[in-house]
């Protein structure tokens, strides 16, 4: 190009990553990568609460998990677990690096099942439990599909006790449902806390029995209100029993009585209540995923991490 006489040079930067290579040198000297079966080993520490369960989950030794794990606090500079009476908490850096390490790893193993000739193929019979379905299920399922299309996938969507009275006798899979004192197994997913739920308008009535949108038995959040209620000796009865979290959150919206929701099942003409109004402290729940033990007709290995990942990533 000539301007005035003079030539005129444009020089296009060169890029790297959507970064400028001439402009910021040192930033391009200090990417690295990331080491996969670290940041496998540091979710699986998290998802199974401890470097033990880690290990077995994994298939390596208890020490190789604990050299795992300084590796990588080392490469990112930061500590990222506490170990507290044989507690595992994450640290603030941890938090951080533990919602990248889980869309990294899915991001790989997506692409690996994608580009590999193996296809799964069979019938896989999933239980999952009726009050994680309304806003996690359908956007699982469609990566789940996507990811392994020749899958013959039978879906049932019912109470934990149910699915793991299923899972016991042969005619479920998987299933993913809440983890209670008489079901310590399975592998933790997520952790909600409960809460007690009324619609805005609803007013309590101290000299008569609190009314209580329940669920059927065996059910944890129908234990844990009447557990909670009782502990402080509250009259309480039971108005309404439905078969589903839908028919409590409908109760609740009608005003026809309090019930127990997570908080992601809150709908916005319902307001949590609390110590204040003379409600007792709720407990937290796990979310957990169980696998049976008769014959199945495809290794589920890989679905069962697929879809591990998939709800730790949509829980962070």
């Amino acid at each position: 190009m000539e301007c005035c006489g003079a030539r005129l040079f444009i020089i296009a930067p060169r890029f790297y990553n959507n970064v400028p290579l001439s402009t910021s040198p040192k930033l391009i000297m200090k990417l690295r990568n990331l080491d996969l079966d670290l940041l496998r080993t540091f979710c699986k520490i998290i998802d199974t609460g401890g470097f033990t369960a880690a290990s077995d989950h994994l298939h390596i030794t208890q020490s190789t998990v604990s050299v795992h794990m300084a590796r990588l606090e080392e490469f990112v500079g930061y500590r990222l677990i506490d170990r507290q009476r044989g507690a595992v908490i994450l640290t603030e850096h941890g938090e951080v690096l533990l919602s990248y390490a889980r869309r990294i790893l899915a991001i790989n193993d997506e692409t690996i099942f994608r580009m590999s000739d193996f296809e799964i193929k069979g019938m896989l019979r999933l239980g999952v439990v009726e009050y994680l379905a309304p806003h996690r299920v359908p956007a699982i399922l469609s990566r789940l599909r996507a990811t392994f299309p020749k899958l013959d996938l039978r879906l049932k969507i019912d109470l934990s006790g149910s699915l793991l009275r299923e899972l016991e006798e042969g005619k479920l899979d998987v299933v993913i449902a809440a983890r209670s004192e008489a079901n310590q197994g399975g592998v933790n997913l997520l952790e909600e806390q409960l809460f007690w739920a009324a619609h805005h308008d609803f007013r309590l009535e101290a000299d008569k029995p609190l009314p209580l949108a329940l669920l059927p038995p065996p059910c944890f959040y129908r234990e844990a209100a009447i557990s909670a209620l009782n502990s402080i000796g509250r009259s309480w009865v039971g108005a309404v029993t439905t078969m589903n979290v839908g028919g409590v959150q409908a109760a609740v919206s009608a005003g026809l009585a309090v019930g127990v929701l997570s908080q992601s099942s809150l709908l916005p003409n319902i307001r949590r209540m609390g110590e204040t109004e003379g409600f007792p402290a709720l407990p937290k729940f796990n979310i957990a995923l169980f696998t049976g033990q008769g014959d199945v007709s495809l290794d589920v290995k890989p679905i069962v991490e697929f879809i591990m990942a998939e709800i730790s990533n949509l829980s962070v």
